[in-house]
Parts: structure tokens; C-alpha cells; sequence
């Protein structure tokens, strides 16, 4: 073979195939998501609204082959989300209902796949040539839970009050769901993992005895992997377990009291209490609720008090969804080879809390959810099968790699000009594309607040609610706000992801 031969089947065969695989595989598996997201994220974080959904927007434009639309590609159900909560923030309720629609529909389809489908094993295959990007992203835990909170929520915003109490009332089950559902999708990356490590019997005898936490927090070379492990370990700790969202629960149970439905609404506050039970705010709900329901009060809360209000009717509840969730950057492990891998970023609240100021009485916000708690015990629960799964990734592209050029050396009647020209090739091309593909998945939904916090009060009289967000430095942002006069109750929902942008969304109840 001469060396315009080889040139002309390299450039019109091996390297178109290489550029479609990276187009097919989605716009994540080059730049990290994160990394895609860092414009939109300023813009929201300065308080440029119309920028921040003009980036969104932009990503879910009408698909060309020109493009780099994620619709239609496995990153597409992530953007949906952030235009969920984008369009929430800017109280455009009937498009987030939309997105969010949008997004549930791909987590069905994901979910219903029974068997593995030609798409699936598309993508595998595409995730061992490329990286986990290929994948399909399916959502975390507390995106599947944030997203019918989200939902509800918006409901309310836009006046329908019947569909807003149905997504509550079944805010129980999704919880449910969600734990069941995922419980089958770990199984299924377990034992797709195991098919894989079948496959590359060399490969993952290598990864037993490199892929492991203890044996990658060990090396000196990942002493940033070994420190943000401990940070992850000890934000974990302030979630609640089997992928609990208090703040989910909270609404299912609002709605059960709401309902005059106090049995459901005891076993409701009942989780919440033993998920938190150092948490005064759950500990009144719960001891209100057994009274209301004529239920024994346990003796570890006889010295609790209840509401010396109603909470079914003439209420306002502020919601206060405080700051930044935590996401995922790209940093890098070694083993000895260096790899891209999916740090946990946390970000510090904008503001300590929230007071309200209403009927002449003051109110201060207590915590309802740690988001940052609920994502990072899950990231810590995938931690072992992700290692895993990005180290044998990374060492069967290495191996084809090493195995290309062996195959090409070892052609004996091969002409020696051309033989040196395709070593050059395919060890300059491999070794850009092996760069072009060390990209971390950093798919999260990031338009989502640190932590949600919450406080009550009876409906004043004059309908004026004052309201105080206290900064840390002793500086507040403040609001006054006056309640419509056909509402009977409302639901107050401040949205802080940043001192310069702050969003208040009175959600009027009509009904009691």
C-alpha cells in the first residue's frame, strides 16, 4: 500500500467515522456540561434572567445537522430541567409546566425500557469509545423529586388550585417511585459494568486492583480526589436517607392537612421527624398533626407545642429556596494514567435565613431540605460503580489505542514509508482524540437552590407581609409584599440563588 492510498482511506472512511461518532454522542462528551453551563450560570447568578434563559433556549433550539441543538441527544432531558426552574424563577408557570412535562415524558421513556434497546447498546458502545457522556442522562434522585415539587408549585402560580392539590397528593408516591426505580437502575448499571468487564477480562483485572477509593485516595498524586471525598462524606451526612426530600414530603403532607386527611398527614410528618428529629419546625408539625388526628403524643416530644394557629385555611407559608446547589465539576484522578472525573462542587448560602413580619409578630425560616445533602449522598451511595466504570472506560481506550499501533508494526510487508507515516497518524489522531474524549460527565440540573427553608403564619388581617433575608455580614435584602384579597391562604415562594437576584412568587390559595 502507498502512502496517497492510505491517506485517501484515512480521510474518507476512519476519520469521517471517528467525527460522526462525536457528534452522535452529544454536545458533553467534548466540553464538559458544567464547563457549557458557566455563561448561563453567571448571568443567573448577576441577576440577567433574560440571559441566562436566552442560553437555555439556545441549546433547545429546532434541531439542524448545522447545529449543536441537544435536542434529541442524551443531554436534552438535563437542559429541560434548567428550563424548568428557569422559567419558575421568572414566574413563566405555564412554560416551566411544559419543560418540566417535556422532562418527565424522557424519565418515563428511560425508565420503561424493560430490555436493553438498540438506542441503549448504541450508547454503550459509545461510552466505551468516547466516555460516560454517550449515556443518556436519566436524572438524579433529587432532580426526579425537585422536578414534581417544581411542577406542583407552578400549578398554584399559574391558578390552577385542582391540579396543584393532585401533583401533592401524590407527591408520597413519586417519592416511592423514585426509590424503586432507581434501586432497578442501579441494578442495571451493576450488571451492564459486569458485562462490560467480560468482555475486557485484562482491562478489568486491572480496574479491581486500581479503581477503588481507598486505592486512589492513597496515591499522592490525587491528594484534591482524597480531600474533596472527605467534603462530600461529611455534606452527605446531611441527607436524609433512601433519597428522602423533606421538602416533598412536607407538600404531601400540607396537602393531607389541607385535605383534613390527619392520618395521612401523621405518617408524612412522621418521616420528616425521624428524618430530622432534631428539627423544631417538624417536630410542631408532627405534634399538631397527632392532636388533630386524637393520636398518643410520644414521650420524647410531650414538651412540644403546637400551632396555636390552623394550617388547614386562612395560612401563609414562605418557601425559601436559599442559594446555589451543589454540582459537578471536572477535575482529575490517577491511577497512574490521569482521567477526568466528576467532582462535587458545593457553594457557600447567600443568606443565613429569612423573617417575616406579619399581623404585628415576627417569623424566622428553619431549614426544610439540604439539596446539597440529598445530591451528595447519592453521588457517595454511585461513587464505587462510577470509579469503576470511568477507570475500565479509560483503560479500553488506552488498550485500542496501544493495540492500533501494534497491528500497524507488526505489518512485515508494509512498506516502510508508509508504515511511518500511519504510526505518525494514528499515534498524533489517537492521541487528540483520547484527549478530545478525557471529558468528565458533569450532567446535573444546576438551576436548583442549596437548601429550602420554611416558616408559617396566620393570614394577617391588613394582608401585608414584610420580609427579611439576612446576609451573613448583617446586611438584609427586604421586600414588602400584600397578599391578593381573594385568596384565603397563600404560598410565599422567595427564590435566592444569589444577593443580586432575588425572585418572590406569591402563590394565592383561593380555597380555605
Amino acid at each position: 500500500m502507498n502512502i496517497r492510498r492510505f491517506l485517501f482511506i484515512l480521510s474518507h472512511n476512519i476519520l469521517p467515522a471517528v467525527a460522526a461518532g462525536v457528534i452522535l454522542v452529544g454536545c458533553s462528551s467534548v466540553v464538559n456540561s458544567h464547563k457549557q453551563k458557566e455563561d448561563m450560570m453567571a448571568d443567573y447568578l448577576e441577576g440577567d434572567n433574560e440571559g441566562a434563559l436566552d442560553e437555555i433556549e439556545y441549546k433547545l433550539r429546532e434541531p439542524a445537522w448545522y447545529n449543536s441543538s441537544v435536542v434529541g441527544t442524551g443531554d436534552e432531558l438535563m437542559w429541560r430541567l434548567e428550563a424548568g426552574s428557569m422559567n419558575f424563577h421568572l414566574g413563566n408557570f405555564e412554560e416551566c409546566i411544559e419543560q418540566l412535562r417535556i422532562a418527565e415524558d424522557m424519565i418515563n421513556d428511560y425508565d420503561e425500557r424493560a430490555e436493553v434497546s438498540a438506542r441503549d447498546l448504541g450508547a454503550e458502545t459509545g461510552a466505551a469509545l468516547t466516555n460516560l457522556n454517550a449515556l443518556p442522562y436519566r436524572g438524579y434522585c433529587r432532580d426526579r423529586i425537585a422536578l414534581a415539587v417544581y411542577k406542583a408549585l407552578a400549578y398554584l402560580g399559574k391558578g390552577d388550585e385542582e391540579a396543584f392539590h393532585a401533583q401533592i397528593r401524590r407527591l408520597r408516591n413519586e417519592q416511592k417511585k423514585v426509590q424503586d426505580d432507581y434501586s432497578k437502575f442501579f441494578e442495571q448499571e451493576k450488571a451492564r459494568l459486569e458485562e462490560d468487564k467480560a468482555k475486557n477480562p485484562d482491562e478489568a483485572k486491572k480496574t479491581e486492583s486500581l479503581g477503588s477509593i481507598e486505592k486512589l485516595s492513597g496515591s499522592p498524586d490525587n491528594a484534591a480526589f482524597k480531600a474533596n471525598m472527605a467534603k462530600v462524606k461529611k455534606v452527605a451526612n446531611k441527607g436524609y436517607g433512601n433519597f428522602l426530600n423533606p421538602a416533598a414530603i412536607f407538600l404531601s403532607g400540607l396537602g393531607s392537612i389541607r385535605d383534613g386527611e390527619y392520618d395521612n398527614a401523621r405518617i408524612d410528618f412522621r418521616h420528616l421527624s425521624e428524618a430530622m428529629p432534631n428539627n423544631p419546625l417538624f417536630r410542631q408539625y408532627y405534634v399538631t398533626v397527632l392532636k388533630k388526628a386524637e393520636r398518643e403524643i410520644p414521650e420524647n416530644l410531650a414538651d412540644v407545642q403546637p400551632f396555636d394557629f390552623p394550617l388547614d385555611r386562612d395560612c401563609v407559608f414562605v418557601v425559601f429556596a436559599n442559594g446555589r446547589t451543589a454540582a459537578l465539576e471536572q477535575s482529575a484522578i490517577y491511577f497512574p494514567v490521569m482521567t477526568a472525573w466528576p467532582e462535587c462542587a458545593f457553594y457557600d448560602a447567600p443568606f443565613q435565613n429569612l423573617e417575616a413580619e406579619a399581623g404585628g409578630k415576627k417569623y424566622s425560616s428553619m431549614i426544610l431540605a439540604d439539596m446539597d445533602g440529598i445530591l451528595a449522598q447519592e453521588y457517595e451511595e454511585r461513587l464505587p460503580g462510577m470509579i469503576a466504570r470511568i477507570v475500565l472506560n479509560t483503560l479500553i481506550k488506552d488498550g485500542a489505542y496501544y493495540a492500533g499501533l501494534a497491528v500497524i508494526a507488526a505489518q512485515k510487508d508494509m512498506d516502510p514509508a508508509v508504515q511511518a507515516a500511519a504510526l505518525a497518524t494514528v499515534a498524533i489522531g489517537g492521541a487528540a482524540y483520547r484527549a478530545a474524549m478525557n471529558t468528565a460527565d458533569t450532567r446535573s440540573w444546576e438551576i436548583l437552590p442549596k437548601e429550602f427553608q420554611l416558616t408559617q403564619f396566620p393570614m394577617p388581617t391588613d394582608r401585608k407581609v414584610d420580609l427579611k433575608l439576612n446576609l451573613n455580614g448583617g446586611m438584609v435584602v427586604s421586600k414588602e409584599l400584600r397578599l391578593p384579597d381573594d385568596c384565603r391562604s397563600a404560598i410565599i415562594f422567595v427564590d435566592a440563588p444569589s444577593v443580586q437576584n432575588v425572585a418572590f412568587h406569591v402563590l394565592p390559595i383561593k380555597s380555605k
